[in-house]
């Protein structure tokens, strides 16, 4: 029974579509808060959840539940196609380029962007990078800009060296973004669900990679039709590569792998 009620928490919140195949991972992940409260039942926790002063828990069981892991240059070729892209677009005048990585997870793929354009624009160059994520865990550690080592082993060597200081002492084993890397993205949290109310536009680039696989087709077409006004006319959507988008309502068409282009202006509630 609790199961049921989690599982209609978590999409009720953030959209997020549990098959029952997943019970065992919702049990094991709460489990850890149950064990820090002593509460000795998931129903106890659920009656917590449901009580008129439990916001900051419901936050702690979404943070719980929505966690994601990935590291630096996740699906490489969209960055690569990245680099290319901003250069040519760089060659218009003096072009400000504005992205955003609206599912963020703990940073590494924001940090990604953030090197891919510091290479191809200048790390003081004329752009513009925000990283959103529901979780309040992973924007927080985001802002750090530290990670373990093992993250970022796929990272090429040469940008490894520019963009990365390996950590001593207590911080054997970890590594951190350079300051000047972290001052250029802006971390904070937002529901994808309402990202409608959100006052930034006007993007290039929006990343959206590893969420879509989460969401019922439903959910899918609000958070895409909440993105889409977002992306300047002839702007990109990614996705990952794990992911499809079939529905003919939206203004995209794919120019790539999981790379769609904004061709329309787009009116969700026609």
């Amino acid at each position: 029974m609790e199961f049921e009620q989690f599982r209609h928490f978590i999409f009720s919140e953030a959209g997020i579509d549990m098959p029952p195949s997943k019970r065992a991972l919702i049990q094991s992940r709460l489990a850890v808060r149950l064990r820090e409260l002593e509460l000795n039942s998931f129903s106890a926790y659920w009656q917590k959840l449901q009580h008129p002063s439990g916001a900051a828990e419901r936050q702690k069981a979404i943070n719980l539940l929505s966690t994601n892991e990935t590291y630096f240059f996740r699906e490489p070729d969209h960055f690569t196609w990245l680099q290319q892209h901003v250069i040519e677009l760089s060659k218009h005048g003096n072009r400000h380029i504005k992205i955003w990585s609206a599912a963020c997870s703990t940073g590494e793929e924001a940090y990604t962007i953030a090197i891919v354009l510091a290479e191809a624009l200048g790390i003081n160059g004329n752009w513009q990078l925000f990283a959103s994520d529901i979780n309040t865990r992973v924007t927080a550690f985001a802002k750090r800009g530290v990670y373990p080592l093992e993250r970022a082993k796929k990272t090429p060597p040469h940008l490894w060296q520019k963009y990365f200081l390996r950590g001593r002492d207590e911080y054997s084993g970890q590594v951190r973004m350079v300051p000047q890397l972290i001052k250029r993205i802006n971390f904070f949290n937002l529901n994808l669900l309402q990202s409608d109310a959100y006052q930034q536009s006007g993007f290039d680039i929006i990343f959206l990679r590893n969420v879509l696989i989460y969401f019922n087709e439903e959910t899918k077409l609000k958070v895409l039709g909440n993105l889409c006004p977002k992306i300047i006319n002839g702007g990109h959507l990614l996705i990952s590569h794990a992911e499809t988008i079939r529905n003919k309502e939206l203004p995209l068409f794919m120019d790539g792998p999981s790379r769609y282009c904004v061709n329309q202006p787009f009116n969700p509630h026609r």
